[in-house]
């Protein structure tokens, strides 16, 4: 009997670099939900609110759980590549959908910033007297336009020093770092996901050409065994 020849298509360099990538594409799900839970606690009772809404909260947190799924989808796959293909294929699948929902967050965060102070001055109007209390305390303003422009805070009286500045400069300059920060945030999770997309395209073409090369060895292999039988009947 000939001996069956071992491939090694699918490289220990192929398999360590999907497992680190994974790992990190499961971190930026595993964070997005622990953030929100924490955020959405928090919610109107820091400065943040600016910004995170609690719809932004529940689709980041949303988008996170669905990586961590995507992740367990890739355990799967990773665990036998050759028998789970159809897992690895879903899991790029999910991949897709996942950078498309994080795209689709980052859009609305953009969006908002293109009027800014007439949207923060109709919201201004709508919270509570607790949180506009909050934002004139931390950014030592009153009111939004200017301090007789709706204030809260017991210290914006009629007779509040007019040199006090509205919260409007305060809040935007304040919204446009936060945005900032979750743009930078969410494009590093959308290049984490660029990655792991790539990792598995590899894993999956590697595994193909293993399978090749198993079932061109099996089929000589079984010419050979024909030709021995012929030669000693």
């Amino acid at each position: 009997m000939a001996k069956t020849l071992s491939y090694k298509a699918i490289s220990k360099p192929i398999l360590g670099s999907f497992a680190f990538l994974e790992i990190l594409y499961f971190a930026t799900g595993v964070l997005m939900i622990s953030l929100g839970i924490v955020w959405f606690m928090s919610l109107g009772q820091n400065l943040r609110s600016i910004v995170m809404t609690s719809g932004l909260i529940i689709g980041g947190i949303s988008v996170g759980a669905f990586t961590v799924v995507s992740f367990l989808v890739a355990v799967v796959g990773f665990s036998n590549p050759l028998r789970h293909k159809n897992w690895l294929i879903v899991h790029v699948i999910m991949i897709v959908l996942t950078s498309l929902a994080l795209l689709a967050l980052g859009g609305d965060i953009w969006f908002r910033t293109l009027n800014e102070r007439q949207q923060f001055g109709n919201e201004w109007l709508r919270w509570d007297e607790s949180m506009k209390i909050m934002f004139e305390d931390q950014l030592q303003c009153c009111g939004y336009q200017n301090s007789t422009d709706n204030p809260a805070s017991s210290r914006c009286t009629q007779d509040v020093d007019p040199s006090i500045p509205g919260c409007i400069g305060p809040i935007t300059s304040r919204a446009d770092r936060l945005s900032r920060q979750l743009f930078t945030t969410l494009f590093g999770f959308i290049t984490v996901d660029i990655l792991a997309f790539f990792a598995t395209i590899i894993l999956i073409q590697a595994r193909n050409v293993e399978e090749r090369y198993i079932k061109i060895d099996e089929k000589h292999s079984h010419i050979r065994d024909e030709a021995l039988k012929i030669q000693y009947v």
